[in-house]
């Protein structure tokens, strides 16, 4: 359940509504709207929600977090490639099944941790009997909330793709990372599963 609970808690971060920031005031709030509009759809069948809903989630911050040292390796069109490829990797690798996986899902959340630029908002997710312990973590862009990282059970989602990315281009350089994240997507547009 962790790893398939790992990625739908990303997908959370991913759907929110138009309105969300008007009617959540806090990051507690911004993410308990997240998970009431989670299970609706597919949205990859509604690109204008999905544009609305990824402009809440900085994915800027997200890939620059995820290259840590090599960023500063790389020239604009390789970082925003890197950033362009994730975001679809994600979109096509949750989108898909978060209606189904979400029925049934008990969410309790925990005393959030907030200052005025980060926040910690943290919850127990159960389903079939099974809990895990989630974090979302949050910051604070121009006077709105986006979610930059979840870590389930301590273990966080920017630090364990880091250290994929990390390894791949130790063993196979940017080139070997182009060719694993082309290759991912491709498998992820042509719907199979690996």
């Amino acid at each position: 359940m962790t790893k398939t609970l790992f990625v739908f808690c990303f997908l959370a971060f991913n759907l929110v509504g138009l309105n969300l920031l008007q009617a959540a005031t806090t990051p507690e709030e911004l993410i308990k709207d997240i998970f009431q509009k989670t299970g609706k759809e597919n949205l990859l069948l509604n690109k204008k929600l999905q544009d609305e809903v990824e402009s809440h989630i900085d994915f800027s911050e997200m890939a620059k977090s995820i290259l840590a040292q090599e960023y500063s390796k790389h020239q604009g069109s390789d970082l925003k490639w890197f950033e362009l490829t994730l975001k679809e990797i994600i979109s096509r690798s949750v989108y898909p099944s978060a209606p189904k996986f979400l029925e049934n899902v008990k969410i309790t959340y925990k005393k959030s941790k907030i200052t005025d630029t980060d926040a910690k908002v943290s919850s127990s997710v159960s389903k079939k009997g099974e809990s895990t312990d989630v974090d979302y973590l949050l910051k604070k862009f121009n006077g709105e909330w986006k979610v930059v990282d979840v870590a389930i059970d301590e273990e966080s989602w920017v630090k364990t793709i880091n250290e994929k990315v990390q390894k791949t281009i130790k063993e196979k350089g940017w080139s070997g990372l182009r060719d694993l994240l082309n290759k991912r997507l491709t498998e992820l547009k042509s719907n199979k599963k690996s």
